[in-house]
This record gives C-alpha cells, sequence and structure tokens, in this order.
C-alpha cells in the first residue's frame, strides 16, 4: 500500500484562463461559453407565483445585478453524500440505518469541526484574514450584469410573470373537507395551469421559470406521510409534472423564506449569488466551465440505482444512467423498472440483467451522440455505485457483456472500456496531529485496482476544511480498464467540480452520479405514460 496526494484538478474559464476554484476563474476569465462562441448575453426569466411573491423574488434577482460584499465566513460546503447499496444519499442524514457507520459519521457535531478551526487560529492577529471573512472562501460577488465578468444579464418580461391568486390558496387551505394531501393537489394543479399557459401561449419566450412557494403552504405540506413510513414531498410531485409537460423549460422552487430572508441556514447574500446565477446560467445552455483535460473524446457515465417508492413490495428498482462530456453537458437516462430479490440473490446492492444493461448503454450512447454534436465519444468511462457482475460471477446478472457488448455494437471495436465502481469506504485516514482531516486528493492504493480516495477534506488554497462533517472517502475499484487506478481518481476528482447547481470548490460524488438521488426522487411523481425529460439540467 502507498498514499500519494494528487493535484487539485484545474478547470478551464473564459480567455483560456485556468484555474481550480470555479468563482476565482469566473472573476477572471469568465464563462467558458465566451471561448467557444455559445454564450448568452441574456437570461429570460418568468416568475409564477402570487402578486407579492413575484414582487419580492424579482427584487430578490435584481439585488444580483450589482456588485455584492461576502460579509460571512460560515459558508461550509453542507453537501455530504454516502453510496450505500447502490444507492446514493445526498445528505448522509437520509440514511435509515441507525447502526451504521455512516450515520455515525453524519450525527457528528459541526460545533465540534468549528470549535477546532476557531481554536487554531485564536493566536493569530486581529488584522489577519481567519478574524475576518475568508475572501478565498466567500469572495465578494462581482455583479452579474454586461460587464465583465458575466457579460449576461437577466431579463424578465413581466407578461410572463403569471399571478396565482392568494385568495384561492388560503381557500384552499382553509377547506376543512379536504386532507393535506388534497390540497397538496390541488394547490399543484394552480401552479401546473400557470406554467402550462406559459410555456403554450406566451407572446415571448422566457428560458427559465421561478416558482415561488408561500411559507405558509410549504411549513405545512412539503411532506405528509404516504404509504407507511414513506412521505409524499411537494415540491418533488410540482417538479415532476411541470418539466413532464410538451415544450418544458427548466424550472427552479424558490421558497418564500429564501428570498425574504427568513429561512434557517441561509447562505450569505453573495453565495446565494454565485449560485443561482450560475445554475441558471447553465439551465439557459451556458458552459460555466470545463474540465481542462488533454482528452475531450471521454464519456463519463454513472449507472446507480433507487428504491421504486410506489412499489408496494419495496423490491422494485429502478436504474438512472448520467453521461457527460468534458463540457459538463449531460443528459439523464431512466432504465427500466426490475425485481431485485435480496434474499435470492444474497445481496441488497442491485445489477443488471445482460440484457437490460445491453439496452440502458445503447440508449444512453446514441442519445449522448446526438447532444454531442453527433461526435462518437473514443473513450467510454462507466462508473458504477456497485461491483461489477460477469457470467462467471452470475449468469443470470451478466452485466459486464452487456455492456460491453452495448458500447461495442454502437462505436465498434477500438473504443477504450474503462469500468469502475465507486461506493462510500469503509476506511478512513487519519491523521497524527493537527486540527484538520486529511487534504483532499489524498489516495490510499490498496492494489493496483482499488484505491481509497478523499474528495473532501482540507483545502490548502481555503486554508481551512469547508466540510460540515468529518469527512469520509470513497472506494475506487477496477473491474477492467484500459486506464490506469491513478488516471481513473484524477477524473473521479475533476469530476467533482462540475456541480454547476453551485459554485463550490468541490462536491463529494462526481457529477456522473451526484444526481442519481435527485433524479430518483423526481421520477417517482411522474405520471405513467410521460416521458422523463433527459437534459441534465432540469433535475437541478
Amino acid at each position: 500500500m502507498k498514499i500519494e496526494l494528487l493535484k487539485e484538478p484545474f478547470l478551464e474559464y473564459g480567455n483560456d484562463f485556468i484555474s481550480d476554484d470555479p468563482k476565482m476563474g469566473i472573476a477572471a476569465g469568465g464563462f467558458f461559453s465566451l471561448s467557444n462562441n455559445t454564450h448568452r448575453s441574456e437570461l429570460h426569466y418568468a416568475i409564477i407565483g402570487t402578486n407579492v411573491n413575484i414582487e419580492g423574488v424579482k427584487k430578490w434577482i435584481d439585488q444580483f445585478e450589482n456588485p455584492i460584499e461576502a460579509v460571512s465566513d460560515d459558508v461550509a460546503i453542507t453537501e455530504d453524500a454516502a453510496i450505500v447499496n447502490g444507492e446514493v444519499f445526498d445528505n448522509m442524514l437520509d440514511l435509515e440505518d441507525e447502526s451504521s457507520l455512516f450515520h455515525e459519521l453524519a450525527v457528528v457535531s459541526q460545533d465540534r469541526i468549528k470549535k477546532d478551526i476557531t481554536e487554531t487560529f485564536s493566536d493569530k492577529g486581529e488584522n489577519e484574514s481567519y478574524q475576518s471573512v475568508n475572501k478565498r472562501l466567500n469572495p465578494d460577488f462581482p455583479g452579474f450584469n454586461s460587464e465583465h465578468p458575466f457579460y449576461c444579464k437577466f431579463v424578465n418580461d413581466e407578461a410572463n410573470n403569471i399571478s396565482i391568486k392568494d385568495a384561492k390558496i388560503t381557500e384552499i387551505m382553509d377547506d376543512t373537507s379536504l386532507t393535506d394531501f388534497d390540497k397538496v393537489i390541488r394547490i399543484c394543479d394552480l401552479y401546473i395551469e400557470a406554467y402550462n399557459f406559459l410555456i403554450s401561449k406566451s407572446l415571448s419566450k422566457a428560458e427559465v421559470c421561478f416558482i415561488t412557494i408561500p411559507s405558509r403552504v410549504f411549513k405545512r405540506l412539503a411532506s405528509l406521510p404516504y404509504k407507511g413510513n414513506r412521505f409524499f414531498n411537494l415540491r418533488r410531485y410540482l417538479k415532476a409534472q411541470l418539466i413532464t409537460l410538451p415544450n418544458a423549460i427548466p424550472v427552479q422552487i424558490i421558497l418564500e423564506d429564501t428570498f425574504v430572508g427568513t429561512k434557517k441556514s441561509l447562505q450569505d447574500l453573495s453565495m446565494q449569488a454565485w449560485n443561482f446565477c450560475v445554475a441558471n446560467y447553465y439551465k439557459n445552455t451556458g458552459t460555466p466551465w470545463t474540465l481542462s483535460l488533454k482528452d475531450k473524446n471521454s464519456c463519463f457515465i454513472g449507472i446507480s440505482f433507487h428504491r421504486v417508492l410506489s412499489s408496494e413490495s419495496n423490491v422494485m428498482r429502478s436504474s438512472v444512467a448520467q453521461a457527460f462530456n468534458y463540457e459538463g453537458k449531460g443528459i439523464i437516462f431512466v432504465g427500466e423498472q426490475f425485481e431485485w430479490d435480496t434474499k435470492k440473490n444474497n445481496t441488497p446492492a442491485p445489477h443488471l440483467s445482460h440484457e437490460y444493461a445491453k439496452k440502458l448503454i445503447i440508449d444512453v450512447i446514441n442519445e449522448y451522440k446526438a447532444y454531442n454534436k453527433n461526435l462518437p465519444p473514443t473513450r467510454i468511462v462507466i462508473h458504477k455505485t456497485t461491483d461489477f457482475w460477469d457470467s462467471k460471477t452470475n449468469a443470470e446478472y451478466a452485466e459486464v457483456e452487456g455492456l460491453k457488448y452495448g458500447i461495442r455494437e454502437v462505436l465498434g471495436d477500438n473504443v477504450d472500456i474503462d469500468l469502475v465502481s465507486i461506493k462510500t469506504a469503509d476506511i478512513k485516514l487519519l491523521r497524527k496531529h493537527g486540527n484538520f482531516p486529511v487534504i483532499r486528493g489524498s489516495l490510499l492504493h490498496m492494489d493496483e485496482v482499488t484505491g481509497i480516495l478523499y474528495t473532501t477534506g482540507y483545502i490548502p488554497y481555503y486554508e481551512t476544511f469547508p466540510g460540515g462533517h468529518i469527512p469520509h472517502p470513497l472506494e475506487i475499484s477496477i473491474f477492467e480498464a484500459e486506464s490506469s487506478l491513478k488516471k481513473i481518481c484524477e477524473e473521479v476528482l475533476a469530476l467533482t467540480k462540475m456541480n454547476f447547481n453551485n459554485c463550490n470548490y468541490y462536491n463529494s460524488l462526481p457529477i456522473t452520479i451526484q444526481f442519481a438521488q435527485k433524479v430518483g426522487e423526481v421520477i417517482q411523481y411522474i405520471d405513467d405514460g410521460a416521458t422523463p425529460p433527459n437534459r441534465y439540467f432540469f433535475y437541478m
């Protein structure tokens, strides 16, 4: 075994600027779209909500036009995902098994981490940056407008803003003849009707729609008991209904508590601006940044699993495949449902049958080619959240042969194939001295095909650990590959920087599997017969 520290991956921005930090890269070079002639100088949006909330959201967005000074240092990256039995959990507290290692890590007090950080720098002078705002971790926002660095501005055609009558919401909320479940459906119907009018009848086209939910509605109806220990989620249901309508445009649901500033643990306004503007620029088909890779012909595909919540027996599974190019342009493909017998197969971690795997990968690659200007990739990298099974392991679930046959059927025999399992590791590395955890990028080589990789941890650039939990690493296992373990891990580390839903320095999972849970959560609420959209930004 050996330990090495991988270099922090660099990203490419406008004007050929290279940086490892998205905020600094954008501030200096601008969006990558400026370099490849795909830049959009205007982002047209619509708002659906009560009159008061429409006014509030517009005022909130208008703030982002001007520079915003960062005033808070409490900007920890709270996203801390885990992979258990093939399923991705965006928040470790979502895990049900309280006896698991992951749950134990999840409930570690954030106060202890903050206390360690405070004690570490308590002896520094008052004029040093640790006594004020760490402007590397939380830089000032330069203003989203037609000037440098964004060269883009929000535009709202007020004719596209559709009002939901507050009196109608009140009538539904106060109707004692309705169950809470009925109230959710009826309130969502108001938004669905308004959104359908927007995308089918409006005279000018909006590129993104902001849906505002009143605080009193969300606090009472956000999550309702449904089928035993399951819950019906208002936001997921509403998004599923909206994005499956014909001619749908991306939507973002904004809670009233967010734009009025009363939401608990709300980010500093400068950080809100960074994340909001970058995410919606991407939803407008822009490219904020790209991977700085020599090989630009690789297709990175993630395959993960989720339970079908509508299943009475709780044995149904479905796969989620996410495919991305080096620019972070991605598609989502939801596989067919299948039954997974935990007892019969002697593992709770699902696997794919030969034909299922073959069909899934053929569909994904064909869709990817169409999305990638019909350019076929010369290399396919598959990140899978469970081990790979071949015909020697299990003849019924010979997914390896299915995947390889499918890839070569579409791309021929000369394509390179890397099959890689990514799971949350049981092994942890500990530092002998110091108050901070191990450095992000630390790689423990268990052998030639297995490594323990820290995608979270101490960041030398920030001179701190910007996390809310003790970091836990990923186990990277190569089943079959043309590439080395080090190269595979370097790419995994780079792909943790491609989540355009925020402007973070990193996320804990590569983008290939980062959104698996969110996709799985939303598609639970898609009506039978409706087709889930295959563009990644619809699920952001």
